[in-house]
């Protein structure tokens, strides 16, 4: 089958299997985390705070607001003082003037999390509970931005923010929001499963899967755009990886929630209007070579349902850069019949190899830094951006 399919990995049944966590989050007695993290610092990016507990923790605030800073994603803002959120790619950013900061997250598991101060970047990892994060320490003083970023998928289960950003000087207005908006819809090939593996014989783990190195992330990043990433594991527009007839929710029900395993969480389209919508899904739709009408049925329910969300912005249905051969040309021709002049299909060549692979045969880097240079010169022209 490996000819003709990109194998998706068994894990993704595993990953089913936390899917299923709890959507309440608890509020544990308060503790001071130090920065844990395969870190690059640079002479901004403290090296110092690595292993540096918070000083500021006898003024840190029980409640998140939301006053001078930016929330990039969905998050649901309905429990008093709290931003609940899921999706890989979702981030807070703020600016400041001083030589700390910290914030305080509560999480139900352990979350990858990337700290971005002034262009430099660094891993940060919330542990389960509710501790104090120092963000930035003894960097040099004057003004600041910084985004801390989740790059891990939705079955690490819910963070929450439950402070403001805490600093040892002033908290400005946060930077504006570009004008510029991307949405995608996709699977783990969006959501950056194994990305910095070191080849297609290892496996999904939190430290080799990066939303932030995915081909979305970083065309939007180049673009100046924001982008939210709706990305799910394993999942399907007629049925999940491994299923022989669906079972699990497919991405038609799951792209609609604020917090994705969560069904009673609704996101309103009204709070964030794309520019263009990228929808990469159909790889576990393939996951045995072959799929029925279904597929193309559960395609075009989506894209009515994005078309319904959000009219006349273009729609890009994206061919699977894992499937090949014979398959890769059937999901084509599935897409293609579903095409107009608002839907567009975007082949952006899937990878034979040659490339290298990250775990479990999925795009590595390189693969994801190709593929996101084709969309970023389409996008380009197509938007005039």
């Amino acid at each position: 089958m490996k000819k003709n399919l990109l194998i998706i990995p068994t894990l993704s049944l595993l990953l089913l299997s936390l899917w299923g966590c709890s959507n309440t989050s608890t509020r544990p007695e308060k503790t001071n985390a130090a920065i844990n993290d395969g870190a690059h610092p640079s002479s901004l990016s403290m090296a110092s705070a690595k292993n540096h507990t918070s000083s500021a923790s006898a003024i840190i605030s029980d409640t998140f607001t939301g006053n001078n800073s930016r929330l990039i994603g969905r998050f649901d803002r309905n429990t008093d003082g709290q931003a609940k959120f899921t999706w890989p790619g979702s981030a807070i950013e703020f600016r400041f003037e001083g030589s700390q900061a910290s914030i305080n997250i509560t999480s139900q598991m352990r979350v990858r999390f990337i700290v971005k101060l002034d262009g430099n970047t660094r891993d940060l990892w919330v542990e389960p509970g509710n501790h104090i994060y120092t963000l930035a320490a003894n960097i040099s003083s004057g003004m600041h931005t910084l985004q801390l970023i989740r790059v891990s998928e939705s079955s690490a289960g819910i963070t929450s923010f439950i402070s403001d950003p805490q600093v040892n000087g002033t908290l400005l207005t946060p930077p504006q929001a570009p004008k510029k908006r991307l949405l995608v819809i996709g699977d783990s090939i969006t959501a950056g499963y194994g990305v910095e593996g070191a080849n297609e014989s290892c496996h999904y783990a939190l430290d080799n899967s990066n939303q932030q190195l995915t081909y979305s992330a970083l065309a939007a990043n180049r673009l100046g755009a924001d982008l939210h990433t709706i990305a799910w594991s394993g999942i399907g527009a007629w049925r999940t990886y491994g299923e022989k007839a669906p079972t699990a929710p497919t991405i038609f029900t799951r792209h609609t929630r604020t917090l994705a395993d969560d069904t009673t969480s609704v996101w309103g389209p009204s709070q964030y209007i794309p520019d263009a919508i990228l929808i990469n899904i159909g790889t576990n739709d393939y996951w045995d070579g072959s799929v029925t009408d279904d597929y193309s049925v559960g395609m075009k329910n989506l894209i009515a349902k994005v078309q319904s969300d959000y009219p006349e912005k273009p729609i890009y249905l994206i061919v699977s850069p894992m499937l090949t051969n014979k398959i890769h040309e059937s999901q084509k021709q599935v897409l293609t019949n579903l095409s107009n002049n608002k839907v567009k299909v975007l082949d952006l060549i899937p990878n034979d190899g040659t490339e290298g692979l990250g775990c479990d045969y999925h795009p590595n880097k390189t693969t994801h830094t190709r593929l996101s240079e084709a969309l970023e010169k389409t996008l380009k022209v197509d938007l005039n951006w």
